[in-house]
């Protein structure tokens, strides 16, 4: 049985929860990159809002757009399920969740529907465009807070304005014809995992129309907000065992299954234009400013994956819920956020630090994440600089006694790559960086000491003499026994 029409109450397994129909023919969304985690996350909550009060909420369905190539088989079995599908929450407990979504009112593909796209970014009907393209979507160079005029794709949509390929030709087009027929005001949202993530959609946006047409600038100026977001939901890929899986014990074929933790938080700035749906009545919290939730995320979730995972690898595990409940592993963790990550963050009011921290412990053991160490390591020298160094800095900057897990994180990288370059000379090591590290391993000779000084990674990090010393103490550890003997030591000093 497939998810192919509104009356279904009666004929699903009763552990599935069937939502109304849509009271409504209106969409005044249009969300662009209709993927796993949008129908996971912001789906989730405008489900919930419609649910609560159809006749009122409906309204707010959303209209899909999805622009690859490889999303034309999703389009195809979103149209036969009428947008329909069904969302698998799982707990780490290992109980599940599971509800119909209906919240998607149409789904669009810009190779076929490129003159609906731009009617509805013009209409006065749509009060908000959502985005999830990914960080790459935004084309821009992060380093450099640059957007890649020069790329070939942005620039086709320059020479042909009528024919877009790229999102910021869609907003354009659509956003110049909104202007022409006065229809008013919008709010541009993106619900990527990107930091400022407003911020990056303007200077996207900005930096393209100011070449494609300039007389543009003003009228978004006063018409159009960029609310910053932060978003959390783990979704894997539903795999094709999945769906069978979910058949088998459902009886319901669904060829666009999405499952995802039950865990769901989604932070918004609340700097929006025009009419907007009132999220926060299902669970997300408007606030002033979004930066402080980021640096929460930042260190303690995504920092703390970094560790684990390192830790985790290091100790003989390759998942990250079977390292996680690892007792050293359990309590390292425990201590470099008591003490040395929560010191160095900014009071959100309301926040408990400890309990978030809690939740996402607990989220690490959800078995049905099933995240490999493998993967939480790869790309390392970017992800050291933006989930660890900080928690150093503030360390640093506030002369804390306690910097010793930071330590112990960096040297466990160390660790991970010596292991990898004697294995195989880093051939399965994902990192930007092995070009580069492969002949300064070779020149070390199984010596640590110097990867602290790598520049590209840790900057001037070397200048402080004290810390460099604690490091090659803690190196000298570790090189006379293994990294289980550090862990150990920390323990000790910390208990």
């Amino acid at each position: 049985m497939q998810l192919l029409n509104n009356n279904l109450s009666d004929r699903v397994a009763k552990e599935i929860k069937v939502p109304a129909a849509l009271k409504s023919s209106r969409s005044q969304i249009l969300h662009i990159g209709v993927g796993g985690f949008h129908r996971s996350h912001q789906v989730y909550a405008i489900q919930q809002l419609i649910d609560s009060n159809p006749e009122k909420f409906s309204k707010w369905a959303i209209t899909g757009v999805c622009m690859m190539p490889e999303d034309l088989q999703l389009v195809e079995n979103l149209r036969k399920q009428n947008q329909r599908y069904c969302l698998k929450m799982s707990t780490p407990s290992g109980t599940e969740d599971i509800r119909v979504m209906n919240a998607i009112a149409s789904i669009l593909h810009s190779a076929s529907d490129a003159v609906k796209i731009v009617n509805r970014i013009a209409s006065a009907e749509t009060k908000v465009i959502s985005f999830t393209i990914t960080e790459g979507g935004y084309n821009i160079d992060f380093d450099k807070s640059r957007f890649l005029i020069e790329n070939p794709a942005v620039q086709a949509d320059l020479i042909n304005p009528d024919q877009p390929g790229t999102v910021f030709g869609f907003l354009a087009k659509g956003l110049a014809l909104r202007k022409l027929r006065n229809n008013g005001p919008i709010t541009l949202m993106s619900c990527d995992n990107i930091q400022e993530n407003g911020h990056i959609l303007k200077l996207a946006l900005l930096s393209f129309i100011s070449v494609y047409d300039e007389s543009l600038l003003p009228w978004i100026a006063d018409n159009v907000r960029f609310p910053n977001s932060m978003v959390d939901r783990i979704t894997p890929v539903a795999t094709e065992k999945d769906k069978a899986d979910f058949e088998r014990q459902y009886g319901l074929r669904d060829n666009c299954l999405v499952v995802s933790e039950d865990y769901f938080q989604w932070v918004l700035e609340d700097n929006k234009y025009g009419d907007f749906p009132p999220l926060e009545q299902v669970g997300v919290e408007i606030v002033a400013e979004v930066k402080p939730y980021e640096a929460m995320k930042l260190s303690i979730l995504n920092g703390g994956h970094t560790l684990v995972g390192l830790l985790g690898d290091a100790l003989g595990y390759n998942r990250i819920h079977n390292a996680v409940v690892d007792e050293a592993i359990s309590r390292i963790y425990d201590m470099y956020v008591q003490q040395e990550v929560i010191p160095t963050l900014a009071v959100i009011d309301g926040v408990s630090f400890y309990n978030y921290y809690e939740k996402v412990k607990l989220r690490f053991s959800n078995a049905m994440i099933n995240d490999s160490t493998d993967r939480i390591i790869s790309g390392s020298s970017d992800k050291v600089p933006k989930f660890v160094l900080p928690v150093l800095q503030e360390q640093l900057k506030n002369s804390s006694p306690k910097k010793d897990i930071t330590l112990l994180i960096i040297i466990a990288w160390w660790v991970y790559l010596e292991k990898e370059f004697n294995k195989n000379q880093m051939a399965d090591v994902k990192d930007q960086k092995v070009t580069e590290w492969l002949p300064m391993f070779e020149t070390a000779k199984g010596n640590g000491d110097w990867f602290i000084s790598y520049k590209p990674v840790f900057g001037a990090l070397a200048e402080h003499v004290e810390l460099v010393n604690l490091y090659k103490a803690y190196m000298k550890v570790v090189q006379e026994g293994e990294l289980g003997s550090l862990i150990d030591k920390i323990l000790e000093k910390y208990s």
